[in-house]
């Protein structure tokens, strides 16, 4: 799917980006490293599931995991006997520091803060294929039957006045939905094809534009940014006038 190719391309960017900052660990950084190792060698769920910082986000539509009871319960689904061997095989020296993110294994497999907070696990199991699979038809089901067709569901967004979805259709194809948020019908206001990706910068920030004739409408992911950065933004131009500009919140499960 093109969206999972573009996930490994984010994911490749801003490890390789941020690697070239520094590869060193400090003395501090390689004991919070070696606890982890230690206790992904014995197995340690418990060790392991109070070093998450919660929530930890899971691809969507799967639900986060929301504190250590939760992570206790699915953690042979997230840490399978796989990435536990990647983490227990691992030397101090097969970690990067790379800048504000923390450390990372694998290019981003794992992600830990300087504290020795487990912040992000981009890795993901066989037995969580298989759930993601099984929520993405529980997706699709709640949705009209005229949106019910769609490979992978890939942002949910709320703005100040509109509800999104950004869908990925099969042969790679996206597609823009939205409602107004005082209106009750299932069916949606507008859908609009054939999305278009663009990159900015490495850091994973992009935008995806639909066109309807003389309307851009283009919506902005920000993965990285200030406090006061929206996780979205609904951008509608009317060729080159900016019609409005409506910040927004990326919804998860």
């Amino acid at each position: 799917m093109k969206y999972h190719i573009i996930l490994l391309w984010l994911f490749t960017m801003v490890s390789q980006a941020l690697y070239a900052q520094s590869n060193g660990l400090s003395d501090g950084q390689r004991l919070i490293v070696d606890k982890l190792i230690r206790a992904a060698s014995a197995g340690d769920k418990r060790q392991i599931a109070a070093m998450v910082v919660y929530p930890l986000r899971r691809t969507y539509p799967l639900s986060d995991v929301k504190n250590k009871a939760e992570m206790l319960a699915r953690f042979d689904t997230i840490f399978d006997g796989e990435l536990l061997r990647r983490i227990a095989r691992s030397k101090t020296d097969d970690w990067s520091v790379v800048g504000w993110r923390g450390l990372m294994l694998d290019n981003g497999a794992l992600w830990m803060d300087d504290a020795g907070g487990i912040t992000a696990i981009n890795y993901q199991s066989e037995k969580e294929k298989v759930l993601l699979e099984r929520a993405i038809q529980k997706d699709k089901q709640q949705l009209p039957s005229s949106l019910q067709q769609l490979a992978t569901p890939l942002y949910r967004i709320i703005t100040k006045h509109y509800r999104i979805r950004i869908d990925e259709l099969a042969g790679g194809q996206w597609r823009y939905a939205c409602w107004s948020l005082k209106s009750a019908k299932k069916d949606a206001d507008l859908v609009l094809y054939n999305g278009v990706f663009e990159a900015q910068g490495s850091g994973g920030n992009h935008t995806i534009t639909f066109a309807n004739g003389l309307y851009r409408y283009v919506v902005s992911i920000n993965r990285l940014g200030t406090r006061e950065t929206p996780e979205a933004v609904l951008t509608v131009f009317k060729e080159a006038t900016v019609l409005l500009n409506d910040p927004g919140k990326i919804t998860r499960n």
